[in-house]
């Protein structure tokens, strides 16, 4: 069995193009240190492999195997001709493998890649001092510190916030010119924000929401890092814009979840009730509204810039906000993932091929961590060990 054969036959290397982790990368970066003779061979099958945009669920494992076999045959022979053949010629061989691509039934995008308009963004969530507590920086630099780890703020009343029942805060806003305020919310807390025309933001752990204290009369526009569920008070006159850098959801009236982290390779948007539009910024040549229906999620590839959409229970996106985790057929490496930003605390796998495990079924974190990882040992097999406060390994 020779290389190629021995990376197709290994369950991880599919999944490390697929489904990146840093446990999978730490596997192949350790693997790779071992083998050094066949570094070449797997980054070169790799790049192939991430040459043709499309989605894993679009073919089967034969299809997979095939078009494998096909990028070994021309890397073999490209490896032959090295001296011989010059770098257009490289890209035409590698095109033949495209058109193969679309006879088995996949999907290649051909895109331009624009200036991402994100410089306006990045200003409204820079954050001027780190923290690791609930903070609202209002926009004359001043820092409020929330305290409670389930924060509550209401901009209802004009010029004034109320935050966690009762603490006030009296400010003036110009309706043509707003202020920008922004929430922090660390790993290890949540919070509830009543925006100042009625629409309540549930802000998950890790999160950041920039939004004027009054919105401007023309749009209603709010930035979010992280992820956040959004009940949308209708108004047709006043859309409803949530930007996340690399893509902008619009609404009038709704209720949606989005999960935006800077470190997830994917933008969630699920829809629970109306509609929504989502537009990618600088997504090419043939880029084109998506137009969500109610059970529908969006995952925007953020290195392809590429939307696909599947039909969704969204109860099981949204039960965070009531305190719940909800998951169907998902790998545990995902729910890990929550349980991180929720409890702020970190995993490590003594076997990467754990975090691939595929696990059902609904956690209620109000009944404390130690219940949590109980349900996840028995569902998932595994065990969790304690290192220390912040830090566990599962075996």
């Amino acid at each position: 069995m020779n290389i190629y054969e021995r990376l197709i036959e290994n369950p991880l290397f599919f999944k490390w193009i697929y489904h990146p982790s840093p446990e999978l990368e730490d596997y192949w970066e350790r693997y790779i240190q071992l083998n050094p003779d066949e570094a070449r061979f797997i980054t070169d099958f790799k790049k192939q492999f991430e040459l043709l945009r499309y989605e894993e669920s679009t073919l089967s494992e034969l299809e997979k195997r095939s078009l494998a076999q096909q990028i070994v045959q021309k890397l073999d022979a490209a490896d032959r001709e090295k001296k011989k053949i010059g770098l257009l010629k490289s890209i035409l061989q590698y095109a033949a493998i495209a058109i193969l691509f679309f006879s088995i039934g996949g999907l290649l995008v051909y895109q331009l890649m624009l200036p991402e308009k994100t410089n306006y963004f990045a200003q409204q969530t820079a954050i001027p001092t780190l923290t690791n507590k609930p903070v609202l920086i209002l926009n004359n630099k001043d820092q409020i510190d929330l305290k409670d780890k389930e924060s509550v703020l209401d901009y209802s009343r004009k010029d004034t916030i109320v935050f966690n029942g009762g603490h006030v805060i009296n400010t003036q806003a110009d309706d043509n010119n707003p202020v920008m305020n922004q929430l922090i919310i660390p790993y290890g807390s949540h919070s509830r924000i009543r925006l100042s025309d009625g629409t309540i933001v549930w802000l998950n752990a890790g999160s950041r929401l920039v939004y004027p204290s009054r919105f401007a009369k023309k749009t209603r526009e709010v930035y979010l890092i992280g992820e956040a569920f959004f009940h949308v008070h209708k108004d047709p006159e006043q859309p409803f814009i949530v930007k996340t850098g690399m893509q902008e959801i619009k609404v009038l009236g709704t209720k949606f979840n989005v999960s935006a982290y800077p470190e997830d390779n994917v933008i969630q948007t699920v829809l629970a009730e109306g509609s929504v539009s989502l537009h990618a910024n600088g997504s090419g040549l043939f880029a084109s509204d998506v137009k969500l229906k109610p059970n529908q999620k969006a995952s925007f590839d953020k290195s392809t810039k590429e939307t696909k959409i599947v039909t969704v229970v969204a109860g099981n996106y949204t039960s965070w906000t009531e305190g719940l985790l909800s998951f169907q057929n998902t790998d545990l490496s995902r729910v890990i993932k929550k349980l991180e930003r929720y409890y702020n605390i970190c995993f490590k796998y003594d076997d990467p091929l754990k975090s691939t495990i595929e696990i059902s079924g609904k956690l209620d974190l109000s009944q404390g961590r130690d219940d949590s990882f109980k349900y996840l040992e028995q569902a998932a097999g595994v065990k969790f060990v304690k290192l220390n406060d912040q830090n566990y390994e599962i075996k």
